[in-house]
């Protein structure tokens, strides 16, 4: 049975709905943002441990080999920059869905409630008929017994 809260219900079901797949979007994205920077930091340690290792090379070489290394601290700072970005854009998603969360509880309660008093409503309407039918049928038997 539908009742005026229902619109407001599914609204809010359906919000729901996508703030949790942000958030999700946004879980997954942190996992692949941590392992990109994890790459980085492990290609920087192999390069370092390089470029310590060998000491032969030509200044050319050295120099081609510390540029790398410098676009990979960037590189690096990026990530780090961006994982704090998504740690942020998770936080504020959870608090949005968190809010959204209890407007739909309370919609869904009102829901609930109006179901309640119309279920409630109709039980009460049925008794009274059956009181009503009762009391005419004792009336009736009444009266056929009067005049037999």
């Amino acid at each position: 049975m539908a009742t005026k809260w229902d619109p407001l219900v599914l609204k809010y079901q359906r919000q729901n709905q996508q703030e949790l797949g942000r958030l999700t979007e946004l879980r997954r994205h942190l996992k692949e943002t941590e392992s990109n920077r994890d790459k980085v930091a492990e290609r920087q340690t192999h390069f370092r441990r390089q470029l310590h290792t060998n000491t032969l090379r030509e200044i050319d070489d050295w120099r081609v080999m510390k540029s790398f290394l410098a676009d990979l601290d960037i590189l690096r700072n990026n990530c780090e920059g961006q994982l704090i970005e998504i740690r942020e854009l998770i936080g504020r998603a959870q608090a949005q869905n968190q809010r959204t969360a209890q407007v739909l509880q309370k919609y869904e309660h009102l829901q609930q409630q109006t179901l309640n008093s119309r279920r409630i409503y109709r039980e009460r309407q049925e008794t009274d008929a059956l009181d009503e039918w009762a009391v005419q049928s004792y009336a009736r038997s009444d009266l056929a017994r009067d005049l037999h």
